[in-house]
Formats: C-alpha cells, structure tokens, sequence
C-alpha cells in the first residue's frame, strides 16, 4: 500500500492525512510491521548505533529556559533572523507559515498560529548505498541535523521569550 493511497490522493472527500510510517505504535499503521523490520537490520552496526546516540545526546539535551520578558519584531526581522540558522549550516532552508488545520495528522492539533519549518537535505551519495548500512546510517544522521537545528531554533526563541510546545520527536 502506497502513502498515497493512504492518503487520499485525488480523492474527493479530503481528509488530515495520516501516519504513513513512524507511528508511536507502529501496530496502528500499514507499514507497522516495515517500521519494526528496521529495528532489526543490522541493529548492532556500528555506523547506525553511532548515529543513534548522537541523536538521542541532541534529544536529550536541555533547552534553555524561557526569557521573561518576549521580544517583538516585524516578521521579516524574525525571518532574517531565521535564515542565520541556515548561513550555520544548520539546515538548508527556513520557512514560516501561518497554521492551517488540515496539516496536522489525523487526531492531532497544533495551538500555534505560525509553525516554523526547517530542511535538511539528505547526502544522496551515502542514501543511494541502500540497502546498505550506510544508507541507514545516512538517514538517522539527517534526522539527528533535523533534530539539532530544531532544538537550536527553539532554543533561541525560549530566549526571546517565546515558550515551545512541539519538538521532535514530541
């Protein structure tokens, strides 16, 4: 089954999309038992049990507190802003939007009126190894990136003032 059969794609009632992998109970979904099938490839490879700690250390690392007083800028202050986190290396590419209810998953909310949206872009050279360890190993590090720069956006927001309810993996 396809994402885009379980998605609705052109079909004429829309709907929130829904979980195609990921899943916090992969029994919930139609890939569930792919999703647990790669926890049990090469578990023990040394490449992905490196990348899987550095993850979970980004995970678990403390954010700073929140500011007591919030800064207010224009938006297009906080946007440039925003981009210095791509001119790091952080991540490829910044984005923020206005909130619209029919992104969020199915039986999933998001209060925010604005979401921020970062890119990391995958090494294709190291994914096109697949299905070798080094493909997989090449996605957890992205992953983590993805995580790393999250967490480093949010951190400098809550130092702004402005206290974050959604991180990865949350």
């Amino acid at each position: 089954m396809s994402g885009n059969d379980i998605n609705g794609l052109d079909d004429p009632d829309p709907h929130p999309p829904r979980l195609v992998y990921w899943a916090p109970d992969p029994s919930q979904i139609p890939h569930g038992e792919m999703q647990r099938w790669f926890y049990t490839v090469q578990p023990d490879a040394p490449a992905l049990l490196a990348e899987r700690a550095a993850r979970q250390a980004i995970l678990e690392a403390p954010l700073p507190e929140v500011a007591a007083e919030e800064v207010t800028r224009a938006p297009e202050d906080w946007t440039a802003l925003l981009d210095g986190f791509v001119e790091a290396g952080l991540c490829e590419k910044t984005g923020v939007a206005e909130m619209q209810t029919e992104w969020c998953y199915e039986g999933r909310s998001v209060p925010q009126s604005r979401v921020i949206m970062l890119g990391v872009q995958h090494d294709y050279a190291r994914l096109s190894q697949a299905p070798e360890v080094e493909a997989g190993a090449e996605v957890i590090r992205q992953y983590g990136r993805a995580a790393h720069a999250a967490k480093q956006v949010a951190g400098w927001l809550r130092q702004e003032g402005w206290p974050l309810s959604r991180l990865p993996g949350r």
